[in-house]
């Protein structure tokens, strides 16, 4: 049987995967811009996470209120993704080409499904941590025997759903190939045009 530490070594070691996972899928998905959109985001919000764990550690009993509040992040990319590329759309071609093409999958579905479920186990650990500073209680039970592992099959879910959603077949993104080469030919005839207009 694996010792304690052990155990909390491979819980930590799967929870650092989601950040080259989310690489993999955005280099997989890359064809697909809502698909892109998506990982760019998921990345950049993963990105801070990782870079902030070892600090948020060290806040103790704060740590499960970060990863709490946190958590919503998460939830906020996948519901809120056509509103971030939409105030990004002055800006960038591609923004606009994500906010025309919008469309929300069965995958992004269930890795919103996942996040949920997320911050419901993070709400528990910090009400058991309130609880425990209350003097109602006097262990830590769900933090100490569930609160890892559970977190430890999200983060595998996660990486599922994640490569999913890279790999699938997208036809609303041959939509935006058409839509980029009518741009182009567009361009074109305003070049050749504007060429005749000085000859």
């Amino acid at each position: 049987m694996l010792e304690n530490t052990s155990l909390e070594a491979i819980y930590q070691s799967i929870g650092y995967i989601s950040l080259p996972v989310l690489f993999i899928a955005l280099i997989v998905g890359w064809k697909s811009i809502n698909t892109r959109s998506l990982m760019i985001l998921l990345v950049i919000v993963e990105a801070i996470d990782t870079a902030m764990i070892e600090t948020a550690y060290s806040w103790r009993n704060g740590y499960y209120i970060w990863t709490f509040i946190y958590s919503f992040l998460y939830i906020y990319v996948v519901i809120a993704r056509r509103l971030i590329v939409k105030n990004l759309s002055q800006t960038s071609i591609f923004c606009k080409d994500v906010y025309e093409n919008y469309y929300f999958s069965k995958q992004e579905g269930a890795l919103l499904f996942v996040y949920i479920l997320h911050v419901f186990i993070c709400l528990i650990a910090l009400l058991e941590v309130q609880l425990f500073q209350h003097y109602i209680i006097d262990s830590f039970p769900y933090i100490l025997y569930a609160f890892s592992p559970l977190l430890t099959l999200l983060c595998l879910a996660e990486a599922l759903l994640v490569l999913k959603l890279a790999t699938r077949t997208v036809p609303v993104d041959e939509h935006v190939i058409r839509v980029k080469e009518r741009r182009y030919m567009k361009k074109q005839r305003v070049e050749s045009a504007t060429q005749k207009d000085e000859n």
